[in-house]
């Protein structure tokens, strides 16, 4: 805001000082202080908190992979004992 306020301070067609600075100021704010708190956040998680959402995905997709495999083998075990059941 400042930056825009000595810009127009400083140049010579403008006659009224603050008069548009604030539209442009709210709209390139709207903007900034998105982008800067979503990195604050990211780094804080990953340098302070110790928070790895890498990491957090794998484990995840291990996760994941692990009750595939376990819902398998149930279903594996259960034709396994009706055949057996057959026999």
């Amino acid at each position: 805001m400042y930056s825009f306020q000595l810009f127009s301070a400083v140049s010579n067609n403008s006659e009224r000082v603050d008069e548009n600075e604030v539209f442009y100021v709210i709209a390139i704010t709207m903007v900034v202080v998105p982008v800067v708190y979503f990195i604050r956040i990211k780094l804080i998680d990953k340098h302070v908190h110790g928070i790895d959402l890498d990491a957090m995905d794998t484990e995840l997709q291990i996760l994941k992979e692990k009750e595939e495999l376990r819902k398998e083998r149930e279903k594996l075990e259960q034709r396994q004992h009706t055949l057996s059941k057959k026999m």
